[in-house]
């Protein structure tokens, strides 16, 4: 077989990899079960669409770019909440930047590099995993992956410099940790144009373009902060408050998340590290030119961005999104060091063969992800939400999980250091906001058991099962063996409810504020109501009939399956 031939057969190969593992990719936005997070900014972007402002008119400690750019979707596809899905479906446009990104990283390195590049980023299970999703490290990483790309590119020209300093300013914007791991690259930055004043060569040739960039999106900033009255809030929760909920969070070591990952990518990172030592060494050899190396920003943002996650006092998995998205063009150059090695074409084909192997099993465990129904049974809780209350109804949890239903107080979504300080908010004026509100139901989360006792007391009394997920608001009643009650219902909406179940009618007599009730749906105005009842049901409920008019019957014996960590 010829070379040509050959460059073309892998050409082709490569090619069908990197589709095979971006369809993998969509499917796992499509169809990989949501984060309990992903809930919270899913809400977020649907509140900034109702024209609602972060930190000023609800709780948010992170940059709301990611909040801002998926706001739009739901102009375009309706209040469904359900409509979380296309944001997913969204997410999959930043994470092909980032693969475009570190294919450009790679473009000087030679074709093979470069494909390689964007393929092992798809391959790497925990990037595809968390990039897929609806999170503000996802955006944040493949911003800052952009800018490196774009400014690393030449011949440089304004426009470059323009986009790159642009880009720069949106990967802040989207996350508070890019100031940590991009000030390393924006400290080299800084001293490059003070030090060259602009002369050739340098890392950034077009310092006016990129200073232009930078300012355009500091400007914009500046001007979404003034025009919506929030810079007071936005540096109260983005950084005093985000700064003292970094101390005071229950942390964990780096390792809990970092372990599993060094061993079940073990040969990726590998890769990564030998492709790492190889371009260190070559930009070291280089001389003086070193320092204006497009390669020495790139170089730089690998330990910035491990540095950033690993000095986390809670670093959750998905902060490894930026560091494992610079090490990617890394990890081409590793392969592409490994394939040149052999000098027989025995073993440089088996080496092929080898790393194809490798990314068949990549590709099986990502399909690991989809195991227990993916998404199923969450879409089922979406659809019944929209199903059961209109759009402008008051929904109720810890996380955000009803997407695009409003939300009764201003701590719309709690971790375990908001509970922790705002017991007393908690504790009293949430079960006065939902009342206040007429929240109907409250959606089930991870985060109900470590919610304040009286809360939790005030939400089993006033919430009864639909299901394991779902609560709606009514209250039992457990008639005493004298076959007398006399008790209060808490109307909280003026609506229709109904009495469960409706043979409870024919064992006994009922009357609500000395009226007697003979259906079982029966029309209250909002407040509390005197209950009376006569006879020999051992308990019924009095439940709020939902928008679809459909009666139910509580289901105490469910079990939550709605809300999952990752």
């Amino acid at each position: 077989m010829t070379d040509g031939w050959r460059g073309r057969v892998l050409g082709w190969g490569l090619g069908a990899a990197l589709l095979g593992f971006a369809f993998q990719a969509a499917r796992l936005a499509w169809n990989k079960a949501f984060s309990i997070d992903e809930f919270q900014y899913a809400h977020a972007a649907w509140l900034v669409s109702r024209g609602q402002v972060p930190y000023r008119d609800f709780f948010e400690v992170h940059f709301p770019f990611a909040y801002q750019a998926l706001a739009p979707l739901f102009w375009l596809f309706g209040d469904a909440p359900d409509t979380v899905l296309v944001l997913r479906v969204a997410m999959l446009v930043p994470l092909a930047g980032a693969c475009v990104a570190v294919a450009r990283l790679n473009r000087r390195e030679g074709r093979l590099a470069s494909w390689l590049a964007p393929l092992l980023l798809l391959a790497l299970t925990p990037f595809t995993r968390f990039a897929t999703e609806i999170r503000p490290d996802a955006l944040a990483a493949a911003l800052f992956l952009g800018a490196l790309a774009v400014s690393s590119a030449r011949p440089p020209t304004k426009a470059r410099g323009f986009v790159s300093g642009l880009l720069f300013v949106g990967a802040v914007w989207a996350s508070q940790k890019v100031l940590f791991f991009g000030g390393l690259v924006g400290l080299a930055l800084a001293v490059d144009l003070v030090s060259r004043r602009g002369r050739a060569p340098a890392l950034v040739e077009r310092p006016v373009a990129f200073l232009a960039g930078v300012g355009a999106g500091l400007a914009s900033v500046a001007a979404y902060l003034t025009a919506t009255a929030s810079w007071r809030a936005w540096w109260q929760w983005c950084f005093t408050w985000a700064a003292a909920h970094q101390q005071g969070y229950p942390g964990f070591s780096s390792w809990e998340y970092l372990g599993p990952v060094v061993g079940e990518q073990s040969w990726l990172l590998a890769l990564g590290a030998l492709g790492f030592a190889a371009s260190l060494r070559a930009w070291w050899r280089s001389g003086a030119a070193r320092w204006s190396d497009a390669d020495l920003l790139l170089l730089l943002a690998v330990p910035a961005t491990f540095g950033s996650f690993a000095l986390q006092r809670a670093p959750f998995p998905y902060s490894l999104l930026p560091f494992l998205g610079v090490l990617a063009p890394f990890m081409a150059r590793g392969a592409v060091v490994l394939l040149a090695a052999p000098r027989a074409p025995w073993a440089r084909v088996a080496c092929a063969v080898a790393l194809v192997a490798l990314l068949g099993a990549q590709a099986w465990t990502q399909e690991r992800l989809l195991e227990g129904g993916g998404n199923g049974r969450q879409r089922e809780v979406f659809a019944r939400i929209a199903t059961l209350t209109e759009p402008e109804d008051v929904v109720y949890d810890n996380s955000g999980g009803y997407v695009s239903r409003p939300h009764a107080h201003f701590y719309f979504y709690t971790d375990a250091y908001l509970r922790g300080t705002i017991t007393d908010v908690l504790s009293h004026e949430v079960p006065q906001a939902l009342i206040a509100s007429g929240c109907v139901l409250r959606v089930d989360d991870l985060r109900t058991s470590g919610l304040p006792p009286s809360l939790k007391r005030f939400l089993a009394t006033y919430y009864q099962p639909l299901d394991g997920d779902l609560h709606v608001w009514g209250q039992r009643y457990d008639v005493p063996a004298s076959g007398v009650l006399e008790e209060r219902f808490l109307a909280v909406r003026e609506a229709r409810y109904f009495v469960e179940p409706a043979e409870a009618l024919a064992q006994g007599a009922l009357s609500i504020d000395g009226v007697p009730v003979t259906r079982a749906e029966v029309s209250l105005s909002r407040g509390v109501h005197a209950v009376r009842y006569e006879g020999r049901a051992p308990r019924f409920h009095l439940l709020w009939l939902p928008r679809d008019g459909q009666r139910w019957t509580p289901r105490p014996e469910a079990r939550p399956s709605f809300s999952r960590l990752f």
